[in-house]
């Protein structure tokens, strides 16, 4: 039986915003997810940069999961020390966040910048279930004021308010048995 592949998206480091520091609130709930995410044998899926990326990778880690990250360019080794896969996709300038979201089963969203909408949005257009971690600002909470982005009603925007919700609100969607 396969790991659920599961992404995990929302505010960068101090890499992509250096005169903003990270939420350290948001980043100990990213940790918890990742913990959550490992005990109940799920892959963890990002973009493998600082912020809630390396939060949860490290929780990942901490009961030995394995964390994927999507990475554009063209060399490996520029992910943070959490992660243990790295896919390499073409830089061709601006990033589609498609790659990432293809590869995973469902998304959870913490904070985020223009990136995370942009993962949002394809979220939303292949259909992939999406929990919002409400309570970090960013476009998640913002998003999270929505039943769906368009009319046409692809996917509803599951808001949680902890690490938590996580495994049961993942057990529904996916039909995962909770450790």
């Amino acid at each position: 039986m396969r790991k659920p592949q599961i992404a995990v998206i929302g505010s960068a480091g101090i890499e992509e915003y250096p005169y903003n520091k990270p939420d350290q609130t948001m980043l100990v709930v990213a940790k918890e997810i990742g913990e959550c995410l490992a005990k109940n044998k799920c892959v963890v899926v990002n973009g493998g940069k600082g912020g809630v990326m390396e939060a949860v990778c490290k929780g990942a880690k901490k009961y030995n999961g394995v964390t994927i990250a999507e990475v554009a360019g063209n060399k490996r080794g520029v992910t943070n020390q959490y992660v243990d896969i790295e896919v390499v996709t073409a830089d061709i300038g601006f990033r589609g966040p498609s790659q990432l979201i293809g590869m995973s089963d469902a998304v959870i969203s913490i904070g985020g910048g223009a990136g995370t909408l942009q993962e949002l949005a394809v979220a939303y257009r292949m259909e992939k279930p999406v929990i919002l971690l409400v309570g970090y600002g960013g476009w998640t909470d913002r998003v999270a004021r929505l039943d769906y982005l368009d009319e046409r009603k692809l996917v509803k925007f599951l808001p949680i308010s902890g690490a938590k919700e996580v495994i049961p609100t993942l057990s529904n969607l996916l039909q995962l048995e909770e450790v």
